[in-house]
């Protein structure tokens, strides 16, 4: 057989590949509705069509109503309402599904070569891997497909006069969709800095005339920065709408750091803590070390701008987690124009004699790339949970998260009519604001920009440290009459709900493991308290129906929601009957064992605390909290070599904890090991940062280590 032949086989197994991972790509974004701001997003949008204007003010909450606000995402908004009035939820998945689909195919368009799949698609696969977490419905993706855009008019149709005006449409739509429109202008910027590089300094290699643009080129670059720049007016709030990507950007430093400090998305990707830990972020550090190695084969025909747009991505997507999509983008766009300009024999020692040869190993590693992709997407499709009400699995993908959202304890806000002023949790709010609003108007929602930092300290000084005087202050100044604490995919803040539990005129009308809603005893709240109101104190679990529910594995994690609201409440038998309700679902359920430990601990029952935290140890060997427990444990019973075995294990788990170190410094000196002890202490004391309030515990201590010392 010919060359030729082996060669087409090769392609023909390359393009299979290509075929199933796309494939995964497709599904993988159909994957089912999970995100609390799209709610925010389906409600303005449908005002903004019902009313027939972008409000420049806030109509959402309690707490802003009427204040000046610049919704730069009305256009998205508009859009996401539009496709769920005529197709419902999954037709929203679909819309997303294809435009990440689009977005992936033009990536690839833009540097595909048949000679080189077996190279690209892996890089694709790593692409995927960190696009699939932000997989959300939201404006972001309509980003990353201009981002992509972007990329195609500059690099292959500069020197077309229509590029002008397309690149400024596109920027009108970016500008009212996302405030990231303004890296629009940025990559036009980028450009024209690179440009004046190969102009007038004098670069190594082939540098200054790689990529160069002609005159007619450069001129044109320098017509739509300016297009863009006007493009960007182009909204319904006029300059405050053009400026406000620009007021964001500048406003990331200063006070503004406490939402990237406190919100996941907003947190840096990369720190020194997890800069060599493989499990942390593993695609975005391989993509990061492999477009580098990209650039060093490629150095005497490197592209300034490329590696320029390199740089700037790499610097964006550290700043924030919710960046690292872009960064994945152009870390293959850059390595797949590198590789074009490198021959295979230059990347790989290996030499094949026999070009059949080559070719047919070429093939096999195709298949064996095809074959991985598909067991990668069985093992896709089988992701799911179950679903407790109906008694059967539910698949991740299509429809809408039942893990995600108090969707009951919503509902029944909407069934029973109860309207008023809430206080609710960073978390719900924007889920809120999508099914209850106008009727209940929230106190805090995802819109950062718009409450600003010191409202939002103002909120973590309630939620977070349970301050009761700070809490009282913004229910007279918002006239709060209820308040909805979810709990449907994370635990509540243990002290917000200890100083809630402290004020008998907060009624409970609500509760399971979705949220907990509470209304204040005032005469508007007082026919629906008088109609739902609960008594925590003699609540009993509700039992799952064990003959239904048959043999199947399933994780009772309702159960253990609702203990642990009840036990942070000071309900503490009620919190046990949960707990003892979801070992009879699941014997070995360890979150279980962990609050009957917490609740005999408070008993005073240490040895059947030690139990309870020692089996939690046992089915979760991971867990630094479990093991700081079992260490207090076994300090109460005399055992303090066993204590400082587990401290350490706590400190090696999450070695970023001070209370853990308190903990093992705590049993170092019980076992009379002061000088060890004394060197994790003085670190703690001298951290000006102590909003655990272990620093004065610290300091105690460190008096009775230095009396100690001085004995010795």
């Amino acid at each position: 057989m010919s060359i030729d032949f082996f060669r087409k086989l090769n392609w023909a197994f390359g393009l299979i590949a290509l075929g199933i991972l796309f494939g995964v790509i497709l599904f993988a974004a159909t994957v089912e509705v999970k995100d609390l701001d799209l709610w925010l997003h389906l409600r303005m949008g449908e005002y903004i069509v019902r009313y027939g204007y972008v409000p420049s003010f806030d109509v959402l909450s309690a707490s802003f109503f009427g204040q000046p606000w610049v919704n730069h995402e009305w256009l998205f908004q508009v859009v996401v309402h539009l496709v769920r009035q005529g197709w419902g939820m999954d037709g929203l998945i679909y819309m997303q599904a294809g435009l990440v689909l689009v977005t992936f195919l033009l990536a690839l368009l833009l540097v595909y070569d048949k000679d080189r799949q077996l190279v690209l698609i892996p890089f694709l696969f790593l692409v995927l891997q960190i696009y699939q977490t932000r997989f959300t419905i939201r404006p972001d993706i309509f980003s990353l497909f201009f981002f992509i855009c972007y990329i195609v008019i500059l690099s292959s149709h500069l020197h077309k006069r229509w590029s002008v005006w397309a690149l400024f449409i596109l920027q009108v739509i970016w500008t009212n969709m996302h405030g990231y429109s303004l890296w629009g202008i940025i990559f036009v910027l980028i450009g024209l800095a690179a440009e004046a590089l190969k102009r007038r300094v004098p670069l190594p290699y082939q540098w200054n005339v790689i990529g160069r643009l002609t005159d007619d080129e450069f001129q044109r670059l320098g017509l739509i920065a300016a297009a863009l720049l006007a493009a960007m007016f182009f909204n319904p709030m006029g300059l405050e709408g053009a400026l406000y990507p620009v007021r964001t950007l500048i406003g990331i430093t200063g006070d503004s750091r406490v939402f990237f400090d406190s919100i996941t998305e907003l947190q840096r990707s990369l720190s020194w803590n997890t800069l060599f830990n493989i499990d942390d972020q593993w695609a975005f550090k391989s993509l990061i070390v492999l477009s580098f190695i990209s650039f060093i084969f490629n150095r005497r025909k490197l592209d300034i701008s490329a590696l320029m747009l390199w740089l700037v991505f790499l610097l964006f997507s550290i700043s924030a987690v919710r960046n690292m999509t872009y960064f994945a983008f152009a870390a293959f766009l850059v390595t797949g124009y590198n590789l074009a300009e490198v021959r295979f024999r230059d990347v790989v020692p290996l030499r094949f004699r026999n070009i059949k040869f080559f070719f047919l190993t070429g093939t096999a590693g195709a298949f064996f790339l095809a074959l991985y992709l598909v067991d990668f997407g069985n093992n896709l499709a089988e992701r799911g949970y179950y679903d407790f009400d109906k008694y059967r699995q539910k698949s991740e993908f299509l429809g809408v998260s039942q893990r995600n959202f108090p969707d009951k304890a919503a509902q029944f806000l909407i069934d029973k009519k109860i309207t008023g002023n809430f206080f609710n949790d960073f978390n719900s709010g924007a889920y809120l604001v999508g099914r209850v609003c106008p009727g209940v108007m929230v106190y805090i929602d995802g819109r950062t920009e718009l409450r600003g930092p010191v409202f939002f300290k103002e909120y973590q000084k309630i939620w977070n440290n349970g301050d009761a005087q700070a809490f009282e202050a913004v229910v007279r100044r918002y006239n709060l009459t209820g308040a909805f604490i979810n709990t449907s995919g994370h635990f509540a803040s243990e002290k917000f709900l200890k100083m809630l539990a402290g004020k008998p005129e907060w009624k409970p009308v609500y509760f399971d493991y979705d949220a907990l809603v509470l209304l204040k005893d005032v005469p508007g709240n007082r026919q629906w308290i008088k109609q739902y109101g609960i008594n925590l104190a003699s609540w009993k679990p509700v039992e799952l129906n064990l003959q239904e529910l048959g043999p199947a594995r399933v994780v009772p994690y309702r159960y253990v929601r609702r203990a642990r609201t009840l036990y942070d409440m000071g309900f503490v038998d009620p919190a046990v009957r949960e707990a003892q309700a979801a070992l009879r679902v699941l014997p070995a359920y360890d979150e279980a064992f962990r609050i009957l430990g917490d609740a005999a601990s408070k008993k005073g029952d240490i040895i059947k605390a030690f139990e309870y935290y020692r089996l939690v140890c046992a089915h979760a060997g991971g867990d630094a909290l479990a093991r700081k427990k079992l260490a207090m444990a076994y300090l109460t019973l005399n055992n303090p070599a066993k204590a400082v075995e587990q401290a350490r294990l706590a400190v090696e788990l999450d070695g970023s904890s001070v209370e853990y170190k308190y903990a093992l410094a705590r049993a170092l000196a019980k076992n009379k090991q002061f000088k060890e002890g004394y060197d994790i202490l003085v670190p703690i004391l001298a951290d000006q940062k102590d909003s655990s309030g272990i620093k004065e515990k610290a300091g105690v201590l460190l008096k009775e280590i230095k009396l100690h010392m001085e004995k010795k």
